[in-house]
């Protein structure tokens, strides 16, 4: 059961969450910071030590999809 969070929904749910959190706060670097903390208290009382590199990947795959949102928000804009 863990493989599927960590491998299916925790994914899903970081890119969908990070696409909602661009617009809600209308700032890149909000909804990384707030995947990173959440992410870091799994890996401590949920998860062990070992959970560490998933919440960095996380962390990073949030980040990558807010600077997307955020270069076609700016596009869009300049039009």
């Amino acid at each position: 059961m863990e493989f599927l969070l960590v491998l299916i929904v925790y994914p899903i749910f970081v890119i969908l969450a990070s696409v909602f959190g661009y617009f809600l706060f209308r700032k890149w670097f909000v909804f990384p910071s707030i995947t990173l903390i959440v992410f870091l208290t799994l890996t401590f009382f949920v998860y062990n030590s070992s959970f560490f590199i998933w919440t960095i990947i996380y962390t990073f795959i949030s980040l990558i999809f807010s600077l997307i949102i955020h270069y076609f928000q700016k596009k869009e804009l300049q039009y």
